[in-house]
């Protein structure tokens, strides 16, 4: 037992209530993408693509970033895959469309998105390169993951990348307390740290992982994040 790492809590987070009100949702949207700048999500995301990038040869790749919220992260990957020179599609895709179009709103453009359950994608086989997600995995049980996990390789043809928190005293008393000060709601502060008791350690994400798709892998992140993917041979 170990007394950093407290057990995993589960629970429903604010921002994913379909009747959220809208300025709260917008602010919240507005904290997330703080987050994701000041720790560097679409940093580690874009460093995966671009070695798989170079590694499989794609040309203007398409990526589906799931779990997208407002595409904060899903622009910047795009961004920063193009000024890498491995210019890429990304399509952001959230089962709430309220948070594709406040993220149009939050950044002045669009970009490819699609409204869809990560469930029930309508989507064939293999219609995409890679898949990718940020702060998506932490919301699901165990066998939900799974079930997810299969179904990623079935419609990615190249392979996934999905970047989460870790489950820690340390991020939890973080945003408890900094939150209080950064976010400009607490729904931010209160969905943080539900955020936080209810991720999984990259222990706990590979053993989930590896019943469903052989050969994936988990990469530690700083600060308390990790990369779980797999790739197509």
């Amino acid at each position: 037992m170990n007394l950093l790492v407290p057990p995993r809590r589960p629970s429903d987070e604010i921002l994913d209530d379909p009747d959220i009100a809208p300025e709260e949702m917008y602010r919240s949207l507005q904290d997330l993408a703080l987050v994701n700048r000041w720790w560097g999500s679409a940093r580690a995301l874009r460093q995966f693509l671009v070695r798989e990038i170079r590694r499989s040869g794609a040309v203007r790749p398409v990526v589906l970033d799931l779990g997208a919220g407002s595409a904060d992260v899903s622009r910047r990957l795009a961004r920063s895959l193009s000024r890498s020179g491995h210019p890429a599609t990304v399509v952001a895709c959230d089962v709430q469309w309220r948070h594709l179009i406040a993220g149009r709103r939050m950044a002045g453009n669009e970009l490819p998105s699609l409204a869809g359950d990560a469930f029930a994608l309508p989507l064939p086989e293999k219609s995409v390169d890679w898949i990718v997600s940020t702060l998506f995995f932490h919301h699901f049980s165990p066998a939900e993951n799974a079930r997810l996990l299969e179904s990623f390789a079935r419609i990615a043809r190249r392979g996934f990348a999905l970047l989460d928190l870790t489950r820690h005293v340390l991020p939890l008393a973080f945003i408890a307390v900094a939150g209080r000060v950064l976010f400009k709601t607490p729904v931010s502060v209160a969905d943080g740290v539900a955020s936080v008791r209810q991720a999984y350690t990259p222990e706990e994400a590979i053993e989930i992982a590896r019943r469903s798709v052989p050969g994936a892998r988990v990469d530690r992140v700083f600060p308390f994040r990790y990369l779980l993917s797999a790739t197509t041979p």
